[in-house]
């Protein structure tokens, strides 16, 4: 009988790790996505990390249960929202989805969020490579012969005329 118990409790695990259909679209719409961001390029952080930490918070934020298909529908739509190309296809894509997110305004408002998302994940990503005691640095450097000094260099702040 412990044996069986076992068996579904495990059964359950994996079905709960396992990573949907829709969980992997968002995934690959977003890191083709994020592959383009000159931020990234310039912090040389991974398109495929940050995307990760992006469908991690999304999948977190949706209040349907795991395998609920409204759950598979919101991931669905962010994956829509993410790829879109023009300002006529996020308007099409926001009409597509209204039903389900309650509204336009709140449909807009979900595929926003996307933004919000990808702003916090690109800043935990930086805060990870950031050394202790400055701010992260792009990985470009000033041109040959610009007057540009290194953004890191210690200088004193000018003084404030009162």
């Amino acid at each position: 009988m412990n044996k069986i118990y076992i068996a579904v409790l495990f059964a359950v695990v994996l079905a709960a790790c396992s990573e949907s259909k829709e969980q992997l679209d968002l995934r690959q719409a977003l890191t083709a996505k994020l592959a383009e961001d000159s931020d990234l390029k310039d912090y040389k952080l991974d398109p495929a990390q940050v995307a990760d930490c992006i469908v991690n918070e999304i999948a977190d934020n949706v209040s349907a249960l795991p395998g609920h298909p409204p759950r598979q529908q919101v991931l669905e739509a962010y994956a829509k929202f993410v790829s879109v190309n023009s300002p006529g296809d996020a308007q099409k894509a926001v009409d597509q989805y209204k039903d389900l997110f309650g509204g336009v305004k709140e449909s807009q408002s979900a595929a926003m969020q996307v933004t919000d998302y990808i702003m916090d994940c690109m800043g935990q990503a930086i805060e990870k490579i950031t050394p202790e005691n400055g701010a992260a640095q792009p990985a470009s450097t000033p041109h040959e012969g610009s007057n540009a000094a290194p953004a890191n260099e210690n200088r004193q702040a000018a003084p404030q005329a009162k």
